[in-house]
């Protein structure tokens, strides 16, 4: 049987911050415009820095290994 798992999205001054998808937690660290990385909260799980175009999309992450 398949778990239905919900994801939050939680947002500051209309800007993602953290986003919460199951037991996963993940902070945004951004400046005022562009996001810059992001850090799970769980110390297993790698740390990314966000690649992002000139409008703040997110088009990859580079995974801290």
């Amino acid at each position: 049987m398949q778990k239905n798992i919900s994801t939050h999205f939680f947002y500051q001054n209309g800007k993602l911050v953290t986003l919460k998808a199951g037991e996963q937690d993940v902070s945004i660290f951004r400046t005022a415009d562009m996001p810059l990385a992001e850090k799970p909260t769980k110390s297993s799980q790698p740390s990314g820095l966000l690649v992002t175009d000139d409008k703040g999309s997110v088009l990859q992450v580079q995974e801290n290994t």
